[in-house]
């Protein structure tokens, strides 16, 4: 009886899906993730437009929170090419540019007679962007994606792994 629930359950949700990659097609989201190396938390957000059926760019903002002193802020604009396997999941590679606001907060250093020092520092770093994401759509406007990219940066090269809800309009 379970399984005939959940195979009617899926068939209902199915019924009103299709892939949101059409020319001239918008979508805003909110993605969160995990930066490897730098062992940062991210928060997102993203704007994609779709160039054509397969084609999109998609131009984000994310915040590294603090971690160990370390935290960023990066711009990306990265192309996606959609490959939808079905009307209801598609993947993409993707590749891009990136530009990093790095900066690190380390307190004060106490040397005595010698007096206080930050201990601190910020890098701006421009580096390039490859991945691959995936994502289902859950509805006609609404999308949950997973993607995984390696950002090569100097000195902040890394993997990051992200989770997105998207709205498509």
């Amino acid at each position: 009886m379970r399984k005939f629930v959940m195979m009617l359950m899926l068939a209902v949700f199915s019924l009103g899906v299709y892939a949101q990659t059409f020319q001239g097609q918008s979508a805003v989201g909110l993605n969160i993730g995990y930066g490897f190396d730098s062992k940062n938390a991210t928060l997102g957000v993203d704007y994609r437009y779709c160039i054509t059926d397969a084609v999109r760019l998609n131009p984000s903002l994310t915040h590294f929170v603090k971690n160990n002193g370390l935290s960023a802020w990066a711009i990306d604009l990265n192309a996606h090419y959609v490959v939808k396997l079905s009307e209801m999941f598609g993947f993409y590679p993707l590749a891009g540019l990136s530009l990093a606001f790095w900066n690190f907060d380390g307190g004060k250093l106490d040397l005595g007679e010698y007096g206080k020092y930050e201990l601190s520092d910020s890098a701006t770093r421009f580096g390039v962007n490859v991945g691959l994401g995936g994502e289902v759509y859950a509805t006609d406007n609404l999308s949950i994606g997973l993607e995984v990219k390696y950002n090569i940066i100097k000195d902040f090269n890394q993997a990051i792994l992200g989770v997105r809800a998207g709205y498509s309009f």
